[in-house]
């Protein structure tokens, strides 16, 4: 009997419809819960909503693209600040976690005494909240009683500002981060690495292959999809990792480590005393969106990853 996957989306619409009328109550809960959300935030973005002016929380008005023409000519540094740190935050980040989960993995997938004990601890960090664990990793980074600076100080290194200066306060983001997300990324290459097939390990040593050369013709292939998938993945989420750069550096020093994600916030929440900048909030928030669905949008249609999704 032929597979259905082999027959046109029309024909297979006939004969499944049924199914898509089951379908219907999660779609309409789904577009209720995520699309009217993105719709309206859209519109805020739109408006004068909290901006100062005419604009009050209680009574608002459309404005068209001026907040847009605000943030890309008066407001364009600012901008770009914030489309360069957010690059930055998730590009950098997902470079990290590739390169030590990968390196991990390829270490505990070897014969060695106590692997067992090995992978068990390396989920450690995975166990504990996210939330308490920045704030633990934030007392640490402190210039005056932080752990790191008192080990630094034991092999004669004077003490360093992390959180005051923008290189220190990006590295202190980055470790971070990296402590929060390692033991996913080496659970993830271990997993996929047992499934590669034994023999071709063999025959590639019998043939003389080194260990690095089995690596590169043999691992990394195995692996390049689930490279691409969690990497893509990764470097969404970091993009709108909120809680790590609010609760250690707030984007400081200035907004030199502040998100579109961050931005928006305080816009909206943040500023003591202030009013709440709605609009402004909102179009940071749309900005952002733009720029993970363009992302996504690139990085499948490089990777073909929906091949065979409308086969």
């Amino acid at each position: 009997m032929a597979d259905l996957r082999d027959h046109s989306v029309g024909f297979r619409f006939r004969r499944e419809w049924p199914a898509y009328i089951y379908l219907i109550p999660t779609v309409v809960v789904l577009l209720f819960l995520n699309a009217y959300p993105i719709a309206y935030t859209i519109y805020i973005s739109m408006t004068d909503f909290g901006t100062g002016g005419r604009g009050s929380l209680l009574n608002y008005h459309y404005i068209g693209l001026t907040n847009y023409y605000t943030a890309f000519h008066s407001g364009l540094p600012t901008t770009l600040t914030l489309l360069e740190n957010s690059l930055f935050w998730a590009g950098g980040s997902v470079v990290l976690f590739l390169a030590v989960g990968l390196g991990l993995a390829t270490v505990l997938n070897q014969e060695i005494r106590g692997r067992a004990v090995y992978r068990t601890l390396i989920l450690l960090p995975w166990a504990m909240p996210a939330f308490i664990t920045i704030l633990v990793w934030s007392n640490m980074w402190q210039y005056d009683y932080g752990i790191i600076n008192e080990v630094l100080a034991t092999v004669g290194i004077k003490p360093v500002a992390w959180l005051v200066h923008a290189d220190t306060a990006w590295t202190a983001l980055f470790v971070t981060n990296l402590w929060l997300s390692f033991p996913f990324y080496t659970v993830v290459f271990l997993a996929t690495m047992q499934a590669i097939p034994k023999d071709l390990y063999e025959a590639a040593s019998i043939d003389g292959a080194g260990s690095f050369s089995r690596f590169r013709r043999i691992t990394l292939p195995y692996l390049a999809p689930t490279i691409i998938f969690v990497g893509l993945m990764g470097f969404l989420f970091t993009f709108n990792n909120f809680y790590p750069i609010y609760l250690i550096t707030s984007g400081g020093p200035g907004i030199s480590t502040q998100i579109f994600i961050t931005e928006s916030y305080n816009k909206a929440f943040g500023s003591v005393g202030a009013s709440p900048q709605l609009s402004t909030a909102a179009l940071y928030s749309v900005l952002d969106f733009v720029i993970i669905v363009a992302i996504t949008v690139v990085v499948i249609w490089r990777t073909d990853l929906t091949r065979n999704w409308l086969k």
